[in-house]
């Protein structure tokens, strides 16, 4: 799938504290140790508190050693931060320790929200992104200071702000949200036109607009591209810029060569970027590059443990892969947890539907269709409960019909391709492929061709026609591991 996870850059540590150093030697009382406890102090999840770190300055330290590296924070310098009068007596005598410095950015008012408590900052958290510190911090350790560069925010104070707002609602994927962000990010842009994040920013929400939102490819592509072009002119060594044009190359374009070398150039740019890496790994599994695939997305979840979207798009990998009982537990799992995240119901109707589960393919299109909030989509769901109530036969006609009507002309040949071979139907497949071999076509869907190619790995010439549509041998190669 090519869901994946919006979000800021990762974190850049840049402050060292050497053990017995003043910080070192600090009152165990004043000292907070990791994420968790710096988090629980300020009364907010970890992931804020990350971001505060990213792009407000608040002050944390890191200890090296070891394979990883521990994360602190002093009470003083927290509550100083957020403009809580201190008496002398609670200030420590040490010689201060530099604060941690993510992101060198412009000034922005912080209001202190005193009904709750002094010290909190009435931010918008930054929803569905779970950071590893101590796995970020060890892999930014090894990387030379070029390869890392913060961010930095508009100077204006209000052009700032509404970016941070557009960012965090990017952060939830949601289709509402996602429209003011891009609304956001359009007045953004327009305040501040050579602010290379921002165009990449758009780009971004228009992108994802694509599987949260409305908006359909035609709209969205033509816009994305534009604003990931503007990114990289301003500034060539942005690597979200590069990562947003080897998602275009690949989806819209279809042109691997293209989206592999951007996806490379992004990862030299910033190598722990996690979003760099959990894109190139979709685009891995959908071309059939099954282990580069897993590969990329087990480093993306080890640098954002506890990302659903991750989780998800990993599990789709793996079902991708042919591992399919691994991939349904996983996403059954995703979607008890997480029932209103779009994109695993997308999953798991596709899978129900290559099992011949009609019903269940009914289900969970119903329930993507109105998490999407799609008129069409809607539209689409409600016919096929029409079809439900009529009976079995009625069901299968309206999923093939809805698989090669108007309703899918902008989809993937894969998609009709995989309801005939459900269906049985020879003759219709066999004219897929054939339209396909004529037209030189390179479908991607790794997943559903393989799925297809397990249905009729007796027929040789559909499977040797399968085989063409993915890189070479990636259908064969596939059906191989599975022998025993």
């Amino acid at each position: 799938m090519q869901e994946w996870q919006s979000g800021a850059s990762i974190l850049h540590v840049g402050s060292f504290v050497r053990p017995g150093s003043a910080a070192s030697s600090a009152l165990p009382a004043d000292r907070l140790d990791g994420w968790k406890a710096i988090a629980s102090y300020l009364n907010r999840d970890r992931t804020t508190v990350i971001r505060w770190a990213r792009e407000r300055e608040l002050p944390v330290h890191r200890l090296p050693g070891g394979k990883t590296a521990t994360v602190f924070a002093l009470r003083h310098e927290l509550d100083r931060w957020a403009g809580v009068p201190q008496p002398a007596a609670d200030v420590p005598v040490e010689t201060p320790v530099p604060p941690v410095r993510v992101a060198a950015e412009a000034a922005v008012p912080l209001p202190v929200n005193p009904p709750v408590h002094p010290r909190w900052v009435a931010l918008v958290a930054l929803a569905g992104l779970v950071i590893a510190v101590p796995a970020l911090t060890a892999l930014r350790d090894s990387l030379p200071a070029r390869a890392i560069a913060a961010p930095s925010l508009p100077a204006d104070p209000a052009v700032a702000n509404r970016f941070l707002a557009a960012r965090d609602l990017i952060a939830e994927r949601r289709a509402v949200g996602l429209e003011r962000a891009i609304a956001l990010l359009e007045q953004v842009v327009r305040d501040a036109p050579d602010y290379a994040l921002g165009h990449a920013s758009l780009s971004e929400a228009l992108l994802l607009s694509r599987e949260f939102g409305k908006r359909r490819d035609a709209d969205a592509f033509p816009q994305a591209r534009a604003e990931a072009s503007a990114a990289t002119r301003l500034d060539p060594a942005l690597a979200e810029g590069h990562r947003m044009l080897g998602f275009i190359a690949y989806w819209a374009d279809r042109d691997f060569a293209r989206a592999d070398a951007r996806f490379r150039r992004s990862l030299a740019l910033d190598p722990a970027d996690a979003l760099a890496h959990f894109w190139y790994g979709n685009v891995l599994s959908d071309h059939g590059d099954h282990a580069a695939a897993l590969r990329e997305l087990d480093q993306a979840r080890l640098m954002l443990p506890g990302s659903v979207a991750i989780r998800t798009d990993l599990a789709w990998a793996q079902w991708a892969a042919g591992h399919d009982a691994v991939a349904l537990a996983a996403l059954k799992t995703i979607a008890r947890e997480h029932p209103d995240f779009a994109v695993v119901h997308d999953c798991l109707a596709i899978i129900a539907l290559a099992d011949g589960d009609h019903v269940g393919y009914a289900h969970h299109f119903r329930r993507f269709a109105a998490l999407r909030q799609d008129a069409e989509l809607i539209a689409r769901a409600h016919r096929l409960d029409a079809a439900m109530r009529r009976g079995a036969s009625a069901t299968r006609e309206e999923i093939m019909r809805q698989a090669f009507g108007r309703d899918a002309a902008a989809a993937s040949p894969a998609w009709p391709a995989l309801v005939a071979s459900v269906a049985g139907d020879r003759p219709r497949l066999r004219a897929i492929l054939a339209l396909a071999e004529r037209r030189g076509e390179r479908w991607g869907d790794a997943g559903m061709v393989l799925h297809i190619a397990r249905a009729w790995k007796a027929d040789r010439e559909i499977t040797a026609m399968l085989d063409h549509r993915n890189p070479p041998r990636a259908v064969s190669l596939a059906l191989e591991d599975e022998r025993p």
